[in-house]
């Protein structure tokens, strides 16, 4: 499972579900589909393929006890994604609000220096748990 195409699935689910979930697709006029062509049959249908496949994926992984740690592997938040390939701009961002906000609420009194100096920088590259000082982990 690749969690690296996460971001592609709902535009894939809108296209399964016009392409195979309306009947008449290929003949319409506009780009909405009529109701009327909709088979409710072939989204079940979709849907059983889709968990069984997801029951085959995890399926082993729930048995043995090691879901929390494949989710842990597929999804590191607390290592921080600042380097990671999938979601640095949010996570670059987020670091950054982070540091700004500390650094204002140094600059106007509202926080202690030993605070902020004490929590691990959050882009020295070695990886590990990240801690933010004001925004939630």
């Amino acid at each position: 499972m690749k969690h690296i195409f996460l971001y592609v699935a709902p535009a894939y689910f809108v296209y399964l579900l016009r392409t195979y979930c309306f009947l008449d697709s290929k003949r319409q006029t506009g780009w909405l589909p009529r109701l009327s062509t909709f088979a409710p049959i072939r989204i079940l249908k979709l849907g059983a393929l889709v968990v069984g496949i997801f029951i085959a994926s995890f399926g082993p992984f729930v048995a043995m006890g090691q879901l929390p740690q494949v989710m842990s592997r597929l999804f590191p938040f607390k290592r921080g994604l600042t380097h990671a390939y999938w979601a640095p701009n949010f996570w670059a961002m987020y670091n950054l609000a982070d540091k700004m906000i500390s650094f204002l609420m140094l600059r106007f009194g509202l926080q202690s220096g030993s605070a902020a100096s004490s929590r691990p920088s959050t882009t020295g590259g070695l990886v590990g748990d990240v801690e933010h000082v004001v925004l939630p982990d």
